[in-house]
């Protein structure tokens, strides 16, 4: 990492994530001089990776100077999977062949007629490739690639989670006004550059993923650290079924158990000033770490934010003798405490068997004495999604901050610790799977000169590492 730059941090999924602003897939290329003379490039977008069906148009072009993207149509599908609490594969691939169709017909009206190279038409037909299920990626594949040959247009198939490591660049784009302010204070970047710009780093938190990572370009993602074991969604998914009343369960309308869990953990609400004007792009765009504290503080006024990683780690007791310690924080004498891993199903185990058995207050230690469900009272619940939370974020936290730490100093004056890391905050409708995030990375690769062959299949795994040489999924 030799080129200089700011730090970024962004929140993906409502976790705080820092950013540091640090070919041979494609067979069909757009030659050099076509590709720089297009001004205006329109996309139609499908997401189908999981148990979302989204289709958008997205165009992209230079105004003024500036990159500014404008999002023609988005919607999206959620199938139901509440009977089964958790995503059921077939229940989601059969919600994907029923809406699909009917999305990509109402999407297709929203292109826009003015488009002098293409009117009605779009540039290239952009479709999430994998990772993911792979019956449900073939649904959305396979729809786009019959759309590119009715259409006689470039496909291109998108990594999903290089989707989410640029959805705040499509975020930058999509606010014209915010990113003209920016660069007027800047006058040294009076171009058509984007923000974050490469280098960043960045933590990526989607269903099936935890991990951080440094984008250098557009198509290299360098894989810094990783769950060993399961996401911290799936984490936070299982904490809130295990933790949450009956009466919670039974009458909840998503399987977004997380969201739950929050909402059950934090009923009172945030603090004052996070209910006058909460963090939103519009208030946070490009603001430092300390910034954002002084203008928002702590959005709940539970949470203490430790003075450093060792009062983090010991800061778990509980009145009823129970507590849940940051992960890898006892293993291996401790040596895992600096390392760049993360662990998540030692905390889940933990907090199923304080759930399940008593533990003795005076002694902190736990019983195999079993509890019934009226043994456990609304207080205790709420005390266990916090600090579930509690010690999953700040085990992420700690990995995303030690790495800035460790970056090249000028990168960043480790002596403030991370003050100065600048923070960006994708709207929560761009952090979770949405065909938004797909038209724009698909229009970055179409623009760069990626495309893909009709004969591309869906993969289930793909290393984010090999966006240009994609595995051949069997």
């Amino acid at each position: 990492m030799a080129d200089a730059g700011p730090v970024h941090v962004i929140a993906s999924q409502g976790l705080v994530s820092c950013f540091r602003s640090t070919n041979a897939r494609h067979v069909h290329t757009v030659p050099a001089m076509s590709r720089q003379s297009l001004r205006r490039l329109v996309t139609l977008a499908i997401e189908t990776s999981c148990d979302d069906t989204s289709v958008a148009v997205l165009e992209k072009g230079v105004q003024h100077g500036h990159t500014v993207a404008t999002l023609h149509f988005h919607a999206k599908v959620t199938s139901n999977n509440t009977a089964h609490q958790g995503v059921h594969p077939l229940v989601s691939l059969q919600s994907h062949q029923e809406n699909l169709a009917n999305l990509v017909s109402q999407a297709i009206r929203h292109l826009p007629r003015d488009h002098a190279a293409t009117p009605g038409l779009p540039d290239c037909v952009s479709v999430t490739r994998g990772p993911g299920m792979r019956s449900n990626l073939f649904t959305g594949l396979d729809t786009a690639k019959g759309l590119a040959v009715a259409w006689q247009r470039p496909l291109v198939g998108v990594h999903h989670m290089q989707a989410h490591a640029l959805t705040p660049r499509l975020v930058d784009a999509l606010s014209p006004t915010l990113h003209r302010r920016h660069r007027r204070s800047h006058a040294e970047s009076q171009t058509a550059a984007l923000a974050p710009d490469y280098p960043f780093l960045s933590v990526l938190a989607s269903g099936g993923h935890t991990m951080v990572i440094a984008s250098h370009r557009l198509t290299e993602h360098k894989l810094l650290g990783v769950s060993n074991d399961i996401a911290v969604g799936e984490c936070l998914d299982k904490v809130a079924r295990a933790v949450l009343p009956p009466k919670v369960l039974q009458t909840a309308k998503s399987t977004m158990y997380g969201a739950l869990l929050e909402e059950f953990a934090f009923e009172e609400g945030t603090t004052e000033a996070a209910q006058d004007e909460p963090p939103s792009p519009s208030n946070t765009y490009g603001c430092s770490a300390q910034q954002y504290l002084a203008a928002f503080g702590h959005r709940y006024p539970w949470y203490q934010l430790p003075e450093n990683h060792e009062v983090a780690v010991k800061r778990s007791k509980t009145k009823w003798g129970w507590g849940f310690n940051q992960p890898l924080t006892k293993s291996g004498g401790g040596t895992k405490m600096g390392s760049m891993e993360m662990s998540f199903s030692g905390l889940l185990t933990a907090v199923e068997r304080a759930v399940w058995y008593h533990t003795d207050p005076s002694t902190n230690k736990q019983t195999n004495i079993e509890r019934s469900i009226t043994d456990v009272s609304d207080e205790e619940r709420i005390c266990m999604a916090r600090e579930a939370m509690r010690a999953a974020f700040e085990h992420i936290a700690s990995r995303s901050s030690w790495r800035v730490a460790l970056l090249p100093t000028h990168f960043s004056d480790t002596s403030r610790g991370c003050a100065d890391v600048q923070l960006y905050f994708p709207p929560p409708e761009f952090c979770t799977d949405n065909a938004a995030m797909i038209g724009w990375a698909g229009l970055e690769m179409f623009e760069a000169g990626h495309t893909d062959p009709l004969s591309i299949r869906a993969i289930r795994k793909w290393p984010l590492d090999r966006i240009l040489d994609a595995p051949k999924d069997t």
